[in-house]
């Protein structure tokens, strides 16, 4: 897993200032700009959050439905992906809270147990490229199966390499708490993959 950096990559998502400054007024060309470099980003991150595709699919719509409507609020002297990235995880975090995430919770517990099981003998199997496929499907199980919290942060981290203190930002927690539930994380993605999977990010087991 590669290891995740203390300073924002910005180079995929960084959008020319003129494009920022035009973002409030909803400019149709700044428009396009941004959901051309974000639309793919939000998409994945969503994707990583929750288990099914459509519904990832579903909320990714709303979540750019909800950025459209926010832009006239958006000030151009801010960085753009912390706010980005703040609507869209408060979007999947309603979704956790709402019922319909509660029922199929329930309808899909037998299946998770039943692939968290699985994670050891994935994780011990030979390095061959079926192998390596099968565990990195082990490593986004565990990922999934993590407490909702934990996996927002291990997602922001190491998906999206965020610094923590812009997790903190996103998430509205100080960066003790965001190091603190991002080592509560990896310890847990540790025991589901039963030792052989080694993580050390930032220098730390």
């Amino acid at each position: 897993m590669e290891r995740a950096h203390d300073s924002d990559p910005l180079d995929a998502f960084e959008l020319p200032a003129e494009f920022l400054r035009r973002l409030p007024q909803r400019d149709e060309e700044a428009l396009v700009r941004f959901f051309d470099v974000y639309l793919p980003k939000i998409y994945g991150y969503v994707r990583r959050l929750v288990r099914d595709e459509h519904l990832a699919e579903d909320l990714t719509q709303d979540i750019f439905v909800h950025l459209h409507r926010a832009f006239p609020t958006y000030d151009p002297t801010r960085d753009l992906r912390p706010w980005v990235f703040t609507i869209a995880s408060n979007k999947v975090r309603d979704f956790w809270r709402s019922r319909r995430h509660k029922e199929s919770q329930k309808e899909s517990s037998v299946e998770r147990d039943g692939a968290v099981d699985s994670l050891s003998a994935g994780a011990q199997r030979p390095h061959t490229a079926m192998a390596t496929r099968e565990l990195d499907a082990n490593v986004r199980q565990a990922i999934e199966d993590l407490p909702e919290g934990l996996r927002m942060t291990v997602v922001l981290r190491i998906y999206e390499g965020l610094s923590f203190e812009a997790i903190g930002k996103i998430l509205d927690r100080n960066e003790v708490a965001i190091r603190k539930r991002y080592s509560r994380a990896l310890e847990a993605l540790r025991e589901a993959l039963a030792g052989p999977f080694e993580l050390h990010v930032d220098g730390n087991p």
